[in-house]
């Protein structure tokens, strides 16, 4: 037994969610550059986890860890993080998962994603962020659907509309779609695969502006409409928090076709400090983002 600990990162927003097969599912979107970091620090003088109550639930997931394990809950458990809370960007799913993390580091224990992924799901609906790279997952009942695989290289930049959406009181909603946005959202789902298996971005692209759209049918971002035509400009589309705040413009590291990344990022400047928004960009690319003097953090 000794100080353990566990990172987890966050997400912004879903590539696609909805209903697919009659199960609910989200195709997730990682980003490294979101992390929460966890430190848990055993004690055998405590009969329980202490930590700040902003990290309740994490505390609980690992209360939880060690019953399974049937070890003693006695500890500290101190938790950083960057990812903004009640954005849509997983925040509460990454404390948990970099909680247990920390836990099962501080006791040796051989811990899967499944298992994750099961205490997380009893806590709130999760997000699938304790498996690496993008995955389909049912965030109602915390199971993996299947693994994708790596995004191709892409560049993000992401705006908070502001305010807050709690997720675990939007998710108790029913949801009705169409037939026919219950077939975009096959049709989605099926382009990320082939986005993701043949490293085309376009399709992925497509597939997450579809998803946003239909979205709006049920929590309508304000200046949607402004941002989706923003995203054309540089032949992007549109990544949204489908139970968050958050929209993001997704498209490719290069120029393509012609177009023209430098009359974007001018556009984009005016919208933002028109709109007082501070654009934050995200890669996985080594490149930074280039011609844009709004501070982008």
């Amino acid at each position: 037994m000794k100080v353990g600990y566990g990172d987890c990162n966050g997400t912004f927003g879903e590539l696609v969610q909805g209903i697919y097969e009659k199960k609910p599912f989200l195709l997730t979107l990682p980003i490294t550059e979101l992390k929460t970091k966890a430190v848990f620090i055993p004690q055998f003088n405590e009969n329980k986890i202490i930590g700040h109550e902003l990290f309740t639930k994490a505390i609980v997931a690992c209360q939880k860890l060690l019953t399974m394990f049937n070890l003693p809950s006695g500890g500290y458990l101190r938790m950083y993080s960057s990812i903004p809370r009640g954005k849509g960007m997983a925040s509460s799913s990454a404390d948990i998962v970099a909680g247990m993390r920390a836990v099962a580091d501080s006791y040796s224990l051989l811990i899967s994603e499944e298992m994750m992924s099961k205490i997380a799901s009893e806590i709130e609906p999760t997000d699938g962020v304790m498996y690496e790279n993008v995955v389909a997952y049912d965030y109602l009942g915390g199971t993996l659907i299947e693994k994708l695989g790596k995004l191709p290289p892409y560049h993000l930049i992401g705006l908070d509309l502001g305010g807050t959406v709690d997720t675990v009181l939007y998710n108790q909603q029913q949801i009705q779609y169409t037939s026919q946005q219950l077939q975009d959202l096959k049709n989605a789902y099926d382009l990320v695969k082939v986005g993701i298996k043949h490293q085309h971005l376009p399709s992925i692209i497509s597939a997450a502006t579809i998803s946003a759209r239909i979205n709006e049918q049920f929590l309508p971002k304000p200046l949607f409409n402004e941002i989706d035509y923003l995203s054309s400009l540089c032949q992007g589309g549109i990544v949204t928090a489908h139970s968050g705040t958050i929209l993001g413009i997704l498209y490719e590291p290069k120029e393509v076709d012609g177009t023209s990344l430098q009359h974007f990022y001018q556009k984009l400047e005016t919208f933002t400090v028109r709109n007082q928004l501070t654009p934050r960009f995200y890669s996985n690319t080594s490149s930074k983002l280039k011609n844009l003097t709004t501070p982008v953090v």
